[in-house]
């Protein structure tokens, strides 16, 4: 038997089969490319628009560098908990300066970082009008600030306080939100008055979008003659789940793949 024949015979019958392997191998390698490229483009499209990134001492909207940005958000994402609280104000003479309701919520958008919701309604009966609303603590988290005319409720789990955030027409934007320290952030209502949150008025929903991936307890403050302090939420530094860390290692594991088949 001719040998050399019969191995290039051998050759000449898979050359076929390898081209086609090869052929299947970059079609593979381009879907999975396509397909990991669409999924970004749909998440980056599907998440909600950023707001302003302040950090200490900056301030966005009137008088400030860069603008206080309207969120134009479809679905702000879950809802992990809430919380709607009667808030009274009164002066060091004990005088009730003011009533009303504070709403506060706590979502993980779809960027899978936590937002933080507040909107605060002025009893008609109040005595005086709000000026200003503060956040704590915010230390160690960046902190893009906001707000919404947007009308939902915020819905949870059983167990979890349902809020009802108050939109639409006739709500009280704020003129400028700050980070006057690194722990706070503040949302200003005045000069004039008229910009104030006054008896009978609501606010927008103030929202705080941070790179947090968990929340604790925290506190805001409803200030204009007397302060009110309110138990609320804020972001934590909580080791993430083990959910969290195989869904990066997954990630991660996908790019590598890409950059191998590039290599």
């Amino acid at each position: 038997m001719d040998w050399p024949i019969v191995a290039s015979a051998l050759d000449f019958e898979f050359l076929p089969t390898l081209k086609n392997i090869h052929s299947a191998s970059l079609e593979l390698r381009m879907n999975f490319k396509s397909t990991f490229l669409l999924s970004a483009a749909i998440l980056a499209l599907a998440s909600p628009l950023a707001a302003t990134t302040i950090t200490t001492g900056q301030c966005a909207g009137t008088g400030c560098p860069v603008a206080l940005d309207l969120f134009n958000i479809a679905s702000p994402g879950a809802f992990l908990s809430g919380v709607s609280t009667n808030v009274s104000g009164a002066n060091a003479l004990g005088q009730v300066l003011y009533t009303g309701t504070l709403r506060s919520a706590v979502y993980r958008n779809l960027s899978q970082t936590i937002d933080f919701y507040y909107q605060f309604t002025n009893d008609g009966n109040s005595p005086d009008s709000i000026s200003r609303v503060t956040m704590t603590t915010f230390a160690g988290f960046t902190t893009d600030i906001g707000y919404t005319n947007a009308n939902w409720d915020g819905q949870g789990a059983p167990g979890f306080i349902d809020v009802n955030f108050l939109g639409g027409a006739g709500l009280q934007v704020p003129l400028f939100g700050d980070r006057p320290s690194a722990g706070t952030v503040g949302f200003s209502f005045g000069i004039p008055d008229s910009a104030k949150i006054n008896p009978g008025e609501t606010s927008s929903t103030l929202v705080i979008r941070t790179n947090a991936i968990a929340w604790t307890s925290g506190s805001t403050s409803v200030i204009n003659g007397a302060v009110a302090n309110v138990s609320t939420f804020a972001p934590s530094a909580a080791v993430p789940e083990p959910g969290t860390y195989a869904l990066l290692g997954a990630g991660l594991l996908a790019l590598g793949m890409i950059r191998r088949r590039q290599a």
